[in-house]
Formats: structure tokens, sequence, C-alpha cells
């Protein structure tokens, strides 16, 4: 998958990139009632992060990187998979440690799930 990046910033080592998000939802005749659709309305539209400084850019030029379909799965995969299987393991400790209290269950299912969360934003970059 290629995306093309505008350069908006030089930095000493680094290189502040800029891409519009490419998003269906604004032209699907379900977005009224969608949750991706309603959430899409409220945040920008557009990404802002730093990558490493290529040789001869300049800011308001345009790069192109690419990402491996692999490389796309994996991270897709530690974003919507991993949170979801760590909110049904805290449950199922939960349910081992107090059979009988369903509020421990739920609270140990919410706390592996934004566990998870906070790992997921720490080691993917």
């Amino acid at each position: 998958m290629k995306e093309q990046f505008k350069v908006i910033e030089i930095q000493p080592q680094t290189m502040k990139l800029k891409v519009n998000r490419a998003s269906g939802c604004h032209s699907c005749s379900a977005s009224s009632g969608c949750g991706t659709g309603i959430l899409a309305k409220y945040f920008e539209h557009y990404s802002v992060f730093n990558k490493p400084l290529q040789e001869g850019v300049m800011a308001g030029d345009f790069v192109t990187l690419e990402i491996s379909s692999s490389e796309l799965f994996y991270r897709a995969f530690q974003l919507y998979i991993l949170p979801l299987l760590a909110l049904f393991a805290g449950g199922v400790l939960g349910d081992g440690l107090y059979p009988e209290q369903e509020t421990m269950q739920i609270a140990f299912a919410f706390s592996g799930f934004f566990t998870s969360l906070l790992l997921t934003k720490y080691f993917v970059k």
C-alpha cells in the first residue's frame, strides 16, 4: 500500500508529514446512522507525524511511503483484535479469581482492554 504525504516541516533529523485521511464515510448513504461516520465529523481529516529526514526533501514537497501487506495486517491485528482478546482474557481471569462477583469480572475485563490499548499506543509507532 502506497500513500503520498506532504512535508510540512523540516527539523534537524526528522521531517513532519501530513496526510489527508481518505474515507468513504462522507460519501456513504448510511453515514448519518453509522458510528464511524458520526465520529468522522468530529475529528480532523488529516494526520500529522514524524519520520526520519530523507536527503533532498524540502518543506512543501510530497513524498511517497509504502507499507507491505503483511505489515498492514499485523498493525490492524494489534489495533483491533488484540484489545478484544485482552477484554475476553481479563473477563476469564476475573471469572477465575472472583466466580461469584460479576462486577469484579467486568472490572478485570475492562482493565485488560484498557491495558492493551495503552500498551498498543506505547509499542506501536
